[in-house]
């Protein structure tokens, strides 16, 4: 079973979805450190930052502990207005995904960022089951050689950022667990969130699907 972990970012850019669709489990990793500068609070639509109001300001905290001001719901419904009101598909995909926005709960930034990616992941037709573990006690590596294994995996599927730290020769650490290692080649098309895919493309999976040439 292949597995691919990833934070739970503010309506995520497509390789996000390209690692979903393309894996049999989606580990939430809603125990990493919240980055105040990071995707977990904001995200590029239309070349310009949306981010959330968050209560206070939380520092060195996992992601799951901070709260999302009231009201989240509305701005970010106001934001997709304000910037795809005139694209291609705003007015059948846009009125569906502001819709599903307006009627999501939730209040930590976990369960905010969750409850939209459920709704983008049904837009997009993807069936792939999202997972929040126990809180792993690992790091780096470690850390998802451990959350793979807890759900069972056989297989990790990394995005090409994770070369960044996983340090030299990742393949043996997770082959030394029984565990295969493979690297996301998904064609990377636009830094925007998956809103502006959704908003201007006739086939959304598709770019969602695209694979980088060899």
């Amino acid at each position: 079973m292949k597995v691919t972990i990833h934070q739970p970012d503010l309506l995520p850019y497509s390789g996000f979805w390209f690692k979903m669709a393309t894996c049999d489990r989606f580990v939430l990793s809603v125990h990493d450190q919240f980055q105040k500068h990071g995707y977990q609070r904001r995200v590029k639509m239309r070349d310009a930052w949306c981010s959330h109001q968050l209560v206070g300001k939380p520092a060195l905290v996992p992601i799951n502990t901070i709260e999302v001001a009231e009201g989240w719901q509305q701005r970010i419904a106001d934001v997709i207005r304000g910037r795809y009101a005139g694209a291609r598909h705003f007015s059948t995909r846009g009125v569906e995904l502001v819709d599903g926005i307006l009627s999501c709960r939730g209040r930590m930034l976990d369960e905010v960022n969750i409850a939209m990616i459920e709704v983008v992941r049904d837009m997009l037709g993807i069936t792939t089951p999202l997972v929040v573990t126990e809180p792993p006690v690992e790091a780096a590596t470690e850390r998802l050689v451990e959350q793979v294994l807890m759900v069972g995996g056989t297989s990790y599927l990394a995005g090409q950022g994770g070369r960044a730290y996983m340090g030299d020769d990742p393949e043996a650490r997770f082959a030394a667990d029984g565990l295969g290692l493979e690297w996301s080649d998904h064609q990377h098309s636009t830094g925007d969130s998956i809103v502006t895919v959704l908003m201007d493309e006739d086939d959304p999976m598709e770019v969602v699907l695209r694979r980088a040439a060899r």
